[in-house]
């Protein structure tokens, strides 16, 4: 998908930013242009953060309300003042736009143009922006330049002001931070202020114990959200700001300072007065206590009157109320009001003609003797004539909201699409009025931004309704499955059989994956035997399907041995792995004539003694050289075997060699092997009859059919890791240990690497069989898990969460976690998108059934279902629990959906 966002500003990287993000949380594919029509270290007009701009230029918000993806402002700065020099904050913005180059995610790329658009046409599809289609385009055009005043020179950028001297006396229109920063960066000798209202802005206070008083306005954050109109609005207003008057020790009128009635006529001393209440050298004002409340209160004041919310606050009555308030609130810092001050004190800055705004400037600028008139006013919000907004306005291309005053605002909708538009959105400046604070560096989840980004990027997946982990793992999914998960009320009808969750397995792919293993040796010249891994699914299902396919089980307890002798596997096709083997397990594998895995000498010896003189078999477990793979626990190295085994005991028979090897890899299972063929020989000429090499599990299966998600993922995990992108797993869990879910070669292709460069030759050369003992490849499409949604809720702090009647343990091997999508099973009615956590029944807060986050396009309720697919190798059965007294859950076999055998009876013995 080609998207284009307009404007390069602090808003035009935020929707870059999340954009990206989106993207690599959901896998899409997503060609950006940013076009900027200033140079792209400008960043946004009237330049307020270039990284050239003078440094005594200071930030108007606190510092700690800044942030990026790259970092915190004050962390990326190594400080935390509160209002530092806005280019400080340029910089910063630069460098998080470095960052996002350097961190896009996989698939996705980023151009910066330089380029002034003016042509913009939406068409079907998509939008044209200077002859090239783009699917979307968002505006993030920030300030409009003002309108010129005639004889006058813009404030910005700072350079515009280099040709004052000394020995100039200026005449600027306008009171407020812009006029500040003229004082404070000018050399003129005298600057008389011009505006409308006659007064200075008041200066930004914040108490010392701010946690106290915010908590204090929590009950009136409500109140503002359910208001009904504007009277009461206004009296919820007045009652929060007293609360803070009184809480500071204050005093003065607040209904005054609200209505915009408290006016002195003395400009000064009220600046004064701001300043030394800010500074905590006096007792707060109303006009302070009004500010600091509107600020804390702002968020839920936004909600309540954007998207047309004002047209029942009052409409125009708000509108005023509003434009009092950014006066009181949205003043300058201290150390900007107090070089103001000094200025008046020294006669530098002269209010003689500062409330005559409405009067001709030049005339004005000739009264007062003014060498140089500059136009300190930014132009209004909304949609200003003459711009690319006010052009798509003009041509019908979008529409306008009126109940902002005398300005007009662009009417958007919650993800910032212009009403009437599909493919063409906008954020900032051009929307203030329609979406009241709009335009700020704050970041907020109820920002057009996010909800924008998350619809755009949800276009640009190849599946945007499938229900996808964080970024997506689409299983692949056997026929059988998918047949299952298309009816709802049979898979219900499970549920409500057997209670949640339910291990359903069918054994009919294992079938395939057995002869795929034994074609692959045999078109290298190597008979190979398969004996499935009991450990990695309890089911007796597979068991019997092995045996009838003529191979056999590797079992790990006395249990497992006993279950499958019981079943009627020959003792020569069953071989003992165990790591620790008790007396009673050894004496029922030598009584049934059972191969036994011995790990150690000691365990050798141990046989040696159980069988007394007669027959037992048994195959010495070889830990390859360290130096050639990672070092293993289990067995014993060449040397060691080669002197033990000297000499033959009668009675006990070495028919091969075994080895428990870590990993997945070729090269490493070929090393073992010439090991263990080193070993046979030896054993053959001490007297030895060794038949086979058994090299254990560890054939590679893969879960999932698409490379580039596994790709993706593991960029986005390592982006996570890093710092950079946004946490998508439970409490940032890094996932640093994991199975490769996808994985080349698997299975037949896999052997066949093994069985290269010779080593089938020697293995037939010397007469020896293959053995394998795959447990999760021989179960691959064998197995899902079906668990019913129990409730869907919120944690404290507002993370969604999905409950499932299961545990975590229900779904769990030694890895952190499964990584491979879900499946909903829908039941219940379509609902709003969600991205969730799903949290099983144990009590504790860490009970995670999934550690990455899931998106539900179309909802979840209780009573729908999730499908975990693709689990009957290890993880139904490796580490379940059976905490808390609740069952473990039940086994049915499938097509048949009667209850696996080992769940049948109550006695494990009684198995027949």
């Amino acid at each position: 998908m080609k998207v284009a966002i307009i404007g390069a500003g602090p808003r035009g990287l935020w929707a870059a930013e999340e954009l990206m993000e989106r993207a690599r949380q959901r896998g899409a594919r997503i060609e950006l242009s940013v076009l900027n029509d200033a140079p792209l270290d400008a960043l946004s007009a009237p330049d307020a953060f270039r990284p050239d701009t003078p440094e005594q230029w200071l930030l108007n918000v606190p510092s700690g309300v800044i942030e990026t993806r790259l970092s915190s402002f004050n962390t990326w700065r190594g400080a935390d003042d509160d209002f530092p020099s806005r280019r400080t904050v340029g910089q910063f913005l630069l460098a998080s736009w470095e960052a996002l180059r350097e961190n896009l995610p996989r698939g996705c790329t980023l151009e910066m143009i330089e380029r002034k658009v003016s042509n913009l046409t939406p068409v079907d599809g998509g939008v044209v922006v200077e002859g090239e289609l783009f699917a979307e385009v968002l505006l993030c055009t920030g300030h409009a330049p003002a309108e010129p005043v005639v004889g006058a020179q813009s404030a910005y950028p700072h350079t515009n002001l280099d040709s004052i001297g000394r020995g100039d006396v200026l005449l600027v229109r306008g009171a407020a931070l812009s006029f500040m920063d003229v004082v404070r960066y000018v050399p003129a000798r005298r600057i008389y202020p011009v505006t409308r209202t006659g007064r200075f802005m008041e200066v930004k206070a914040y108490p010392e114990d701010e946690a106290a008083r915010a908590s204090a306005l929590a009950p009136h954050a409500e109140e503002i959200r359910r208001c009904e109109g504007f009277d009461q609005f206004r009296a919820i207003l007045t009652e929060a700001a007293q609360t803070i008057l009184r809480a500071q020790g204050g005093d003065g009128d607040v209904a005054a300072v609200i209505d915009g009635t408290d006016f002195t006529g003395d400009a000064v001393a009220e600046l004064r007065t701001s300043l030394a209440a800010a500074e905590a050298t006096r007792p707060w004002t109303a006009a302070l206590a009004v500010g600091y409340t509107f600020r804390t209160l702002y968020p839920q004041i936004i909600r309540r009157a954007s998207f047309g919310g004002r047209d029942t606050l009052g409409g125009e009555r708000f509108y005023r109320l509003t434009r009092v308030l950014e006066r009181v609130a949205f003043g300058p810092p201290a150390d900007t009001a107090r070089d103001l001050v000094e200025a008046l004190d020294s006669g530098r800055v002269r209010v003689d003609v500062m409330q005559r705004g409405d009067q001709d400037l030049r005339a004005l600028a000739a009264e007062v003797g003014a060498d140089v008139i500059v136009d300190s006013v930014t132009a209004p919000a909304g949609v200003v004539p003459g711009t690319l907004v006010g052009f798509l306005v003009e041509a019908g291309i979008g529409q306008t909201y009126t109940n902002t005053g005398n300005n007009r605002a662009l009417r958007v909708e919650p993800d910032g699409t212009l009403v009437g538009q599909k493919h063409l959105a906008a954020a900032g400046r051009m929307s203030e009025g329609w979406i009241l604070g709009h335009d700020t560096l704050r970041r907020s989840e109820d920002d057009v931004i996010p909800a924008w980004a998350k619809r755009v990027s949800a276009a640009a997946m190849v599946h945007p309704q499938r229900v996808h982990g964080t970024p997506p793992l689409t299983a692949r999914t056997e026929g059988w499955v998918d047949e299952l998960l298309a009816d709802p009320e049979r898979c219900q009808s499970l549920l409500d059989t057997y209670s949640s969750p339910v291990n359903i397995l069918n054994p009919e792919p294992m079938v395939s994956n057995i002869d795929e293993l034994v074609q692959a040796g045999a078109d290298c010249g190597v008979e190979v035997k398969v004996f499935f891994a009991r450990k990695a699914n309890k089911g007796i299902a597979f068991v019997d399907t092995v045996r009838d396919a003529g191979h056999g089980v590797d079992v790990a307890s006395y249990d497992e041995l006993r279950q499958v002798l019981m079943r009627g596997v020959p003792g020569e096709r069953i071989i003992v792995s165990a790591a620790i083997k008790t007396d009673h397990l050894l004496r029922l594998a030598i009584e049934s004539g059972v191969v036994i895995s011995a790990d150690n000498r000691d365990e050798y010896d141990r046989i040696v003694e159980l069988a007394g003189g007669n027959p037992a078999y048994v195959a010495p477990r070889l830990a390859p050289d360290p130096a050639m793979m990672p070092p293993t626990r289990f067995g014993e190295r060449l040397d060691t075997w080669k002197n033990h085994l000297a000499r033959p005991v009668e009675g006990v028979k070495v028919v091969g060699v075994h080895a428990h090897l870590h990993g997945y890899a070729a090269a490493d299972r070929a090393a073992a092997l010439r090991e263990c063929m080193e070993l046979t020989d030896s054993l053959r000429a001490a007297g030895h009859v060794p038949e086979f090499i058994d090299i254990g599990g560890g054939v590679p299966m893969s879960y999932l059919d698409d490379a580039e998600q596994w790709e993706d993922y593991c960029s986005a995990i390592s982006t996570q890791r890093a710092g950079y992108a946004a946490p998508f797993t439970w409490k940032s869990d890094p996932l640093s240990t994991h199975y490769p879910f996808h994985q080349q070669p698997t299975r037949g292709a896999w052997l066949q690497q093994v069985l290269s460069d010779g080593i089938a030759e020697a293995l037939s050369e010397r007469g020896l069989r293959l053995h394998l003992e795959p447990g999760r490849s021989l179960l691959d499409g064998c197995g899902l898990i079906l668990a019913q949604v129990a409730f869907v809720k919120t944690r404290s702090d507002g993370l969604p969460l999905v409950g499932l009647h299961m545990n975590r343990t229900q779904c769990r091997t030694t890895s952190d976690d499964y990584l491979v999508d879900p499946i909903l099973v829908k039941r219940t009615p379509d609902s709003a998108e969600l991205e969730a956590f799903l949290v099983g029944a144990y009590c504790i807060e860490d009970e995670v059934i999934l550690r990455r986050r899931i998106r539900f396009p179309r909802g979840v309720s209780a009573g729908d279902i999730i499908a975990i697919p693709n689990t009957a190798g290890y993880f139904m059965h490796i580490l379940e629990s059976a905490s808390h007294q609740i069952p473990l859950a039940k086994n049915v076999d499938w097509p048949a959906g009667t209850l696996d055998a080992i769940d049948q009876l109550d006695q494990v013995d009684q198995i027949s």
